[in-house]
């Protein structure tokens, strides 16, 4: 890092000439890697944990408060009482001999609309916002109760410990076990890691109450036969090993079924009532569970192991907590010719005999009013998508049923693919409006009557926002306006979104970051920065669709490219399944459209390319140099998947199928094989406790180079996971990846 000046020096001098008479005195000062990971966030501090009170006229959201705690405010949106101040984050302490602070992250309201729900350091708390008491409703020293989750009456909260569901009564503290088998194989309520990653947005929970809080269905899952793979902590003398049940493609997945529980008026818990299992070779159950709002029929579906096929299936529920279950039945059957993305569960309506669904079956993902005999009728339809992304936070879907007014509130892409828009329709499919006013991408928490929404807006060149809707789109109350977030104390690049046509004429695209001295008399060299795999969409019009880092890049004299290729998310199915039983090759093609397109730039140096991603964006990084070599000086590649036998069962078979049913698909898929044509200067990024992509994939491609006589430098950190989490370690991966741009594409910023 200390050498790196002089070394550039040669290559800076040669752009510099070209450059408008800027002097350093006169710019803004450049953004430092250690300021990446610094406070406050260069993006500025919105408040986080938007929900709205029991009430249903007030918002609640937590604000910063120093270092580590936030505090809990409420804004009144229909009277005159502003915003208020309901928990002073900085002066919530655990009780006990051994007060720690409380964390509100987590927290949730009861329906009482006075008590706040607050796991904290593996623990369970109640706290009266009238009063700020902190109670402890669950505390087992050495023992984490998680995901837990009120009763709809708010008399108990269900919560899993170890393997096993119970629930706690709010009043009394009273526990009761729900199930009694749990073990390190055996899991109620609680998924194990292929489930949790790929099917529930990353929420390990597994169950759901019944709205008359009567009854909880969860999934059981039994992971006996799942492969263990080692990660090992390298670190003490006497080497760790951690044992993580990881199925690989065509390896086999856990056994699941369903159960359901039932609670007795006085507490008690009924006998465990669990279905018959799906096999590993049958398929999955999602986690996504829903009762009818009478709590009579238990929503559930099954994904075949191709998933090709979904089967929404329903559960009668017997009145009795010790009634045995009868025969679920198959409402309606989803099926595609490569794949199906999942929505969540059904909404149901209160008459039970009707449903909200969201199904991509006309190639777009749209919502449709079904009827327990599967006849669906759609609400929306057009080449646009329904965005029903579940929230990791609040494992919520974003959709607003609002029966009494008869309108569905819903996100969703129909003015622009890069854009996130709010619109409401009624069940009958007419009356169909956009919401939102502001072009640019909205994220909206809309009240449970649809009469308000809080709406957190940005475009490109607007910093985020939020403010309070009424239901007809007007603005009626500023929460933050965040006008100059600290980002813009810094010399800050501008962007330019870009429309090209890929090989076969579909429309790609892309977007061009530049330094905030730009000369188009100039040569740049270029960082292309890629993801390029499903359920993801880089291009957007909005503030975050430029990272801190890309900004630090720019500041250092690159252009920063980015190009969302067939497979990415946003664009219907026909775009995004182009890549099935086919990895790698359509990607890198629309990829090199997009190269093509910079190539025709004056200001581009097409001899300076490099290119980066991180996790599937590795895997196109590495694709990308060993099968189009000539195209690339440079790459930086993060926690790769290198071949696709690697990787998860539920991932990887959704798009490749099994490898004993597609091998050439694994084949030609794979970074292995080409490993020899490397010519770039290449850095591999990976931590080697990596638990989603292992670090095997980095040390078989680096086996690969060796036995073709190729090499690459190897940056491994210690301890780390998949999303770096230590501070130091993001410091030194960020100064990493800047040093090998700059000495290997050697831009013009080095000789400021």
């Amino acid at each position: 890092m200390s050498r790196r000046w002089p070394l550039l020096l040669a290559g800076a001098l040669a752009l510099t000439a070209g450059r408008s008479a800027v002097t350093r005195a006169e710019r803004l000062p450049q953004l430092t890697v250690e300021r990446l990971s610094a406070q406050p966030p260069l993006s500025g501090s919105l408040p986080s944990a938007l929900a709205w009170h029991p009430d249903g006229r007030r918002l609640t959201y937590q604000r910063r408060a120093g270092e580590q705690a936030t505090s809990l405010y409420a804004l009144d949106t229909v009277g005159r009482g502003g915003e208020t101040l309901l928990l002073d984050g900085q002066k919530l302490v655990t009780p006990g001999e051994k007060p720690s602070p409380l964390r509100l992250r987590d927290a949730s309201w009861l329906p009482d609309g006075r008590t706040l729900l607050v796991p904290s350091g593996g623990d369970l708390f109640t706290v009266d916002t009238a009063s700020a008491a902190v109670r402890p409703l669950v505390r087992t020293p050495g023992v984490e109760e998680e995901y837990a989750e009120a009763s709809p009456d708010g008399r108990r909260v269900a919560f899993v410990r170890g393997s096993d569901l119970y629930v706690v009564e709010v009043v009394s503290g009273r526990e009761t076990r729900l199930t009694h088998d749990g073990s390190e194989t055996l899991l109620n309520g609680r998924l194990d890691w292929v489930y949790e990653e790929e099917l529930a947005s990353r929420s390990g929970q597994a169950f759901a109450w019944a709205p008359d809080s009567r009854a909880i269905a969860y999934l059981q899952l039994d992971q006996s036969k799942v492969p263990t793979f080692p990660i090992v902590d390298f670190l003490p003398v006497r080497n760790e090993v951690f044992w993580q049940r990881y199925p690989k493609a065509g390896a086999t997945n856990a056994s699941v079924r369903v159960g359901v529980v039932g609670l007795e008026r006085d507490g008690s818990a009924g006998p465990e009532r669990l279905l018959p299992p799906v096999s590993s070779e049958d398929g999955y159950l999602l986690p996504q569970l829903a009762f009818s709002q009478d709590s009579r029929q238990l929503a559930f579906q099954r994904l075949n192991r191709a998933q090709n096929e979904l089967e929404l299936r329903l559960l009668p529920v017997p009145s009795s907590p010790r009634e045995p279950l009868a025969s679920p039945r198959t409402v309606l059957t989803e099926r595609s010719k490569t794949w199906l993305n999942t929505f969540g569960e059904p909404r149901f309506l209160k008459d039970d005999k009707r449903f909200v669904w969201i199904s991509e079956r006309d190639g777009f993902a749209h919502l449709y009013l079904c009827d327990l005999s599967g006849s669906c009728r759609a609400m929306t339809q057009g080449r646009w998508m329904v965005d029903a992304e579940i929230s990791f936070a609040s494992r919520r879907s974003p959709l607003v049923l609002d029966e009494r007014s008869g309108f569905v509130y819903f996100t969703a892409t129909e003015k622009d693919p890069r854009e996130r828009h709010l619109y409401r329709v009624r069940l009958d499919g007419t009356g169909r409006t956009r919401l939102t006013r502001e072009d640019g991408t909205h994220r909206t928490v809309v009240s449970p009557d649809g009469r308000f929404y809080a709406d957190t807006w940005s475009d490109t060149k607007t910093p985020p926002k939020l403010w309070v809707s009424s239901q007809d789109g007007t603005r009626r109350l500023t929460i933050e306006e965040n006008a100059h977030p600290p980002i813009l104390d810094f010399e800050h690049a501008s962007i330019e979104l870009v429309e090209l046509a890929a090989k076969d004429g579909t429309t790609l695209y892309g977007s061009l970051l530049k330094p905030s001295d730009f000369d188009p008399a100039a040569k740049y060299p270029v960082i292309v920065n890629v993801y390029g795999g499903p359920h993801a969409q880089v291009v957007t019009n909005s503030w975050n669709a430029v990272s801190p880092f890309e900004q630090l890049l720019a500041s250092h004299g690159f252009l920063v490219w980015s190009l969302d290729n067939r497979g990415s998310a946003g664009r219907g199915t026909a775009f995004e399944s182009a890549i099935f039983h086919d990895l790698g090759r359509v990607e890198l093609a629309d990829q090199l459209a997009g190269i093509e397109y910079l190539e025709s730039l004056p200001f581009v140096d097409g001899g300076r390319i490099g290119i980066t991603g991180w996790s599937y964006g590795g895997y196109l990084t590495l694709y990308a140099v060993t099968h189009a070599p000539s195209v690339f000086r440079s790459a930086v590649a993060g926690a790769p998947v290198t071949d696709w036998h690697n990787y998860d069962t539920i991932y990887t078979e959704r798009y490749l199928g099994t490898p004993e049913s597609n091998p050439r698909g694994y084949e030609t898929s794979s970074t292995l094989n080409q490993a020899g044509a490397l010519t770039a200067d290449l850095l591999i990024v990976h931590g080697t406790a990596d638990d989603n992509v292992h670090l095997a994939n980095s040390v078989e491609f680096v086996a690969a180079l060796v036995k073709a006589g190729r090499h690459c430098a190897l940056d491994l950190h210690p301890g780390q996971k998949h999303g770096f989490g230590a501070k130091e370690d993001r410091l030194a991966r960020d100064r990493a990846f800047l040093a090998h741009f700059e000495r290997t594409l050697a831009p013009a910023a080095a000789a400021r």
